[in-house]
């Protein structure tokens, strides 16, 4: 097998840029947070206890707002994939 040399990207390119990694975690972040939300605002209806209000707006805005930006990530990475 022949060897091939080893390039490594630019340290200043997109592909590597921590605007896009910074993207992804907070995307995933927020997700696990209102995910993590909804649970306790379930629970807190089957205790029959008045829940935070904080809760709702997790799991209203939280959990599509995180998709939201895992989607964006995705749609980065593909177009400087294809500009590649």
């Amino acid at each position: 097998m022949p060897a091939r040399p080893f390039a490594a990207p630019a340290p200043h390119s997109l592909e590597t840029s921590p605007w896009l990694r910074s993207l992804l975690v907070a995307g995933v972040a927020l997700t696990v947070v209102s995910f993590a939300a909804t649970v306790l605002l379930l629970v807190s209806y089957f205790l029959s206890v008045t829940a935070w209000p904080v809760f709702f707006w997790f799991g209203l805005y939280g959990l599509p707002l995180g998709f939201a930006l895992m989607l964006a990530y995705v749609v980065a990475k593909a177009v400087l994939r294809r500009r590649a």
